[in-house]
């Protein structure tokens, strides 16, 4: 059909020039479609007004090739982007693991195409996000690994629009894949989720935080630290288990290539160890052992006879929950043991900078694009030393201004009492303490 149609164009273009006529450069319907884009508005329609670079230019809206909106055409169409944030998960089992703490198990939906990257589960020590029976959103700590990408394996193939021998393009239903997530909860922070069960409906939304920023640690080259040590207390047993547990395919410590590998789990008591019966199977990883204490980090540390180590070839993780009380006691530990390169949960790793689906929005916006760069290590340690620094600063002055307030305190007592303002012993000499042996002037001394 159309080789008959050029044939035709052609045909009258050869008769129309053994007429005398010019020959037509293109079939005359082309030329009357071509012509009909750079038509004028028509009296009534609706036109805008937008200013470029170039200056003010009239756009008629009912013209799509001239369309405001027409670079939303191209715009790179990310997986998820359009699904909702919140998805239903379901209850697998609640179990106490220590009189304080409970593991909350739920089927969680995973799919690449159903949940986006920004929204999903990266690292470990990032905090899950759920909702209970349409209630309070709660923050609690994922005790599971960050999930392998071996999972999404057909997801992924979907997305990326491949087909099978045996397919055509269709349009098919997202692929749904359901992974087990174990959260670590409290009845004081979780209510709901400790009392959690079949019954319940409870949502999962995307997950807080960053997690370890164990890529911009020296700690992720095996041989640069082949001996590692780490810390737990509290709610930090459920990071150590996500990180223990990752699979090959997500950031991990790659355990069956280190040297040695200590947990020195801080607990109350010996009944609030917990995930106690799994500690075999996190020594069968790898060089790994567990060494429980009720005392400290430095206690358990100098007795652990068995452990030889180098300080120069040593890192150590610190994974206390954010108690920064136990986070001290641990870099104490750190510090008498020469070990200077150190990962805690309390700092997370900078935010992901994700694509945007225009990359010449800035263009077309007029605004300008901030460049995307990511701050080098040692740039992150001069500031957090920095902002440490500060902090010192700040609280040493609080306390001098705090230390001169009760010595002025101090001296009016004393002045009272030497004059005798009804202060006295009853005797006619009053209870007067010379200002070097007072506490307020030894503090402002001090």
């Amino acid at each position: 059909m159309l080789g008959q149609k050029l044939r035709g164009c052609v045909g009258r273009g050869a008769r129309g020039q053994q007429q005398g006529n010019s020959l037509p450069s293109v079939c005359p319907g082309a030329r009357k479609r071509r012509s009909s884009i750079r038509r004028a508005p028509r009296a009534g329609s609706r036109s805008t007004v937008v200013t470029v670079r170039a200056g003010p230019v009239e756009i008629d809206e009912e013209d799509l090739i001239q369309g405001k909106d027409r670079y939303k055409w191209y715009e790179a169409k990310f997986c998820a982007e359009d699904q909702p944030a919140w998805n239903i998960a379901s209850f697998v089992s609640n179990v106490q693991v220590s009189p304080v703490y409970r593991a909350v198990t739920l089927s969680v939906e995973v799919s690449r195409e159903r949940i986006p990257l920004a929204a999903a589960y990266k690292a470990a020590g990032q905090r899950a996000v759920l909702r209970v029976n349409n209630g309070l959103e709660r923050q609690v700590a994922a005790a599971t690994p960050p999930f392998p990408e071996e999972i999404n394996t057909e997801p992924l193939f979907k997305v990326r629009g491949d087909l099978f021998a045996h397919e055509i393009k269709a349009v098919r239903e997202p692929i749904s894949v359901k992974a087990p997530l174990t959260v670590l909860v409290t009845r004081k922070e979780a209510p709901e989720l400790w009392a959690l069960g079949p019954d319940d409906v409870v949502e999962v939304g995307p997950f807080a935080g960053t997690g370890l920023d164990l890529r911009g640690s020296p700690l992720m080259a095996i041989y640069a630290c082949p001996t590692v040590v780490i810390f737990v207390e509290g709610r930090g047993i459920a990071t150590c288990r996500a990180l223990l547990e990752a699979s090959a395919d997500v950031a991990n410590l790659n355990l069956r290539f280190r040297r040695d590998v200590r947990v020195y789990y801080k607990v109350p008591n010996s009944a609030s160890v917990a995930f106690k019966e799994e500690f075999a199977e996190w020594e069968a990883l790898g060089p790994v052992r567990v060494v429980t204490t009720t005392s400290s980090f430095q206690d358990a540390f100098d007795d652990d006879d068995s452990l030889t180590y180098d300080p120069d070839t040593t890192g150590a993780i610190i994974l206390v929950g954010g108690d920064e009380e136990a986070e001290k006691a641990a870099r104490e530990v750190c510090k008498d043991a020469d070990i200077s390169r150190i990962l805690a949960d309390s700092a997370e790793q900078p935010p992901m900078v994700h694509l945007a689906p225009n990359p010449f929005e800035h263009l077309i916006t007029g605004k300008p694009r901030k460049p995307m760069r990511r701050k080098s290590r040692e740039q992150r340690e001069a500031e957090a030393a920095e902002a440490a620094a500060e902090a010192a600063r700040e609280a040493q002055a609080a306390a001098d201004a705090a230390a001169a307030a009760k010595a002025a305190a101090g001296e009016e007592d004393s002045d009272e009492d030497e004059h005798g303002n009804g202060k006295g012993n009853g005797n006619g000499k009053s209870d007067y303490r010379s200002p070097a042996k007072s506490p307020s002037a030894a503090a402002a001394k001090r």
